[in-house]
């Protein structure tokens, strides 16, 4: 049985190739300025191995991609004030290292928003 996540890793893959494609590049010229191996980025395309979110930022970085084109979010929309509440509480069980990896995540997003 396949998981929500195979899907959301396969439409991901599924709109990467499209998004290539459109740009009329190779896999070989889509990779080089990623610095990543063109048949290590066929399985991504194929949706065979998953992509790293810092990858994902790097692709939208290069390519000037906004990353809602990759990834479909399906939120709902929330008051700030709600979310940073949210957010705040479930901190409060982070420490150390976690708290190092959560930080440079929002601001890796931070910068790609």
């Amino acid at each position: 049985m396949e998981s929500i996540t195979d899907d959301r890793i396969r439409e991901i893959a599924f709109r990467l190739r499209k998004i290539r494609e459109l740009k009329g590049l190779t896999r070989e010229a889509f990779c080089a300025p990623l610095y990543e191996n063109s048949e290590y980025w066929g399985m991504i395309e194929r949706g065979e191995q998953s992509i790293s979110l810092v990858k994902l930022l790097q692709v939208c970085e290069v390519y000037h991609i906004p990353i809602e084109d990759l990834i479909d979010l399906n939120y709902s929309p929330q008051r700030d004030a709600e979310v940073k509440a949210d957010i705040a509480s479930l901190l409060e069980h982070c420490h150390g290292k976690q708290l190092e990896v959560i930080r440079k995540f929002i601001e890796d997003i931070a910068l790609a928003l």
